[in-house]
């Protein structure tokens, strides 16, 4: 990032701050934080044109496990679908300057697996 740029958000964070002067100063700075969080991930893992385009892709995937008798298979598939999309996302979009990388995701998704055979041997016991 430039200097300009950062120079400039700098400035506004600090307009941000001095506006509130009720409530916890932490609280406020928090908000910051957020925000800068969400602005990373966001780009990871969502659409420049549709900031929920993961949970519109995600919640496509999770239709049919709304059906799913073991719940916390269910959930665990849940989980290891929203990793699965960020792959779809870091690959399918060729996006390299990511929060998370793509081999954590893929370590995710096979942890999220072994889980889920547990889980589903667990269910049908």
């Amino acid at each position: 990032m430039n200097k300009y740029v950062e120079t400039d958000k700098g400035r506004i964070i600090r307009q941000f701050l001095g506006l509130y002067k009720q409530g916890h100063p932490e609280f406020y700075r928090l908000l910051v934080r957020m925000a800068e969080l969400h602005d990373r991930k966001n780009a990871q893992y969502a659409t420049s044109k549709d900031p929920l385009s993961n949970f519109r892709r995600c919640g496509k995937l999770c239709e049919k496990l709304i059906k799913v008798n073991n719940k916390p298979l269910a959930m665990a598939l849940f989980y290891m679908s929203k990793q699965v999309d960020a792959v779809y996302e870091m690959v399918g979009e060729n996006k390299k300057d990511t929060v998370e990388q793509l081999e954590d995701k893929l370590l995710d998704i096979a942890v999220y697996s072994l889980l889920c055979i547990i889980l589903n041997k667990e269910g049908n016991m």
